[in-house]
């Protein structure tokens, strides 16, 4: 009954260019439905994602949300319908269903295409990571974004908008930067700052390599292929746990975990925790659990993580100290002291590490009552 055959959605393209649309997945993918669930497609004799195109998503009457004709009320519905693991080859719904997850089920209707990403109210939908027009299955190198993020705005370094991203880090500063409402830490630091873009800015005493290179070229424990030259990716700590930077056939991208803070690997931050290679497997995912507790790059580590069971956290902040709050001379090697569980030295009122040169320095400082006043090495 239509003036046209809508396979591969040959009717909606006449009025309809979406951006990034052609050879896209959503418009090539010759997966099929296996049987399990709801039928994505029950108004439709077409057996392919490719060939159902646009009505995989959208349907033209009695749509659950009407605005965007969207086939279901909820948004994370709509995708959902196919990834689920019914069509879709991985699982997203068992995903965002563990403890720790981006909760893409707390909101609806909030998200808008053409949101501005430094004035949009706090939420996050699928859409927000994804451009379902556009995504595509091309993978990349650190910084750089892979096909799954195609075509979605971002914030850059500098704190401005950018209609593609290019970076991931791009993508996740577009709600853990400078967005309303942005959430304070959930460790109590002696610097606190909760906006992660200044935390990994490049002229910062130090941070972890998501935007460039790290600032220090002495890393011993550092795992090959891995080298002071190394960019990283946020997805590289926060992500699926049972994704394939796991070791798990789940999917990958941060969308839920069984560990806090939405990470990929366990990372215990409470004090007197005894050491093991699971406590601590985010961080020795990159940096050698044997040259960390020989002690290559600080003499004093296996004293700190094995005797005195202080977590890696009650000393360094992991994501980096922003250089308008922190200095060279006292935020090196991500230093930045958890104060639920370091002081201040009681002597001099300081609370605070001093950087003197490769592998050298001292602190100023009450932990587990001992003075350190200072503490040199």
């Amino acid at each position: 009954f239509l003036v046209m055959d809508n396979i591969f959605s040959a009717l909606c393209t006449t009025c309809h260019d979406k951006t990034g649309w052609v050879g896209s997945l959503h418009a090539t993918s010759p997966a099929t439905w296996d049987g399990s669930g709801i039928d994505p497609w029950p108004y439709t004799s077409w057996t392919t994602v490719a060939e159902n195109a646009c009505l995989s998503c959208h349907t033209s009457h009695m749509a659950g949300s009407p605005e965007w004709l969207l086939t279901q009320v909820f948004e994370e519905d709509t995708c959902l319908a196919c990834h689920d693991g019914s069509t879709a080859t991985k699982n997203i719904d068992t995903e965002i269903r563990k403890p720790y997850r981006h909760p893409v089920d707390s909101y609806s209707g909030v998200h808008e295409p053409n949101e501005d990403p430094l004035l949009m109210p706090r939420h996050v939908e699928c859409q927000d990571c994804h451009n379902p027009h556009a995504v595509q299955s091309t993978t990349a190198s650190a910084p750089n974004a892979s096909g799954a993020l195609a075509e979605v705005p971002g914030v850059s370094s500098a704190g401005g908008t950018v209609d593609p991203a290019a970076y991931q880090y791009e993508v996740c500063f577009r709600c853990h930067a400078d967005s309303v409402g942005v959430p304070a830490p959930y460790i109590q630091r002696a610097i606190l700052d909760p906006n992660i873009r200044l935390k990994f800015d490049l002229s910062n005493p130090s941070y972890h390599p998501v935007e460039g290179p790290g600032q220090n070229s002495s890393v011993p424990s550092l795992i090959s292929p891995l080298t002071t030259s190394s960019v990283i990716y946020c997805t590289d700590c926060h992500a699926n746990d049972s994704g394939p930077g796991a070791g798990g056939s789940g999917p990958a991208g941060p969308h839920g975990s069984n560990w806090q803070y939405l990470l990929e690997r366990e990372y215990r931050t409470a004090d007197n925790t005894s050491e093991s290679y699971q406590a601590y497997s985010l961080c020795y995912k990159c940096h050698s659990r044997n040259s960390i507790l020989a002690n290559q790059s600080f003499k004093e580590h296996d004293k700190h993580i094995r005797g005195e069971k202080a977590p890696c956290s009650v000393c360094h902040d992991p994501h980096g100290i922003s250089i308008t709050q922190g200095t060279t001379t006292n935020n090196t090697h991500l230093i930045n002291f958890d104060t639920s569980i370091v002081q201040a030295d009681p002597k001099s009122g300081r609370l605070e590490f001093q950087d003197d040169g490769t592998f050298k320095g001292r602190c100023y400082l009450r932990c587990h009552g001992k003075d350190h006043s200072p503490k040199s090495y």
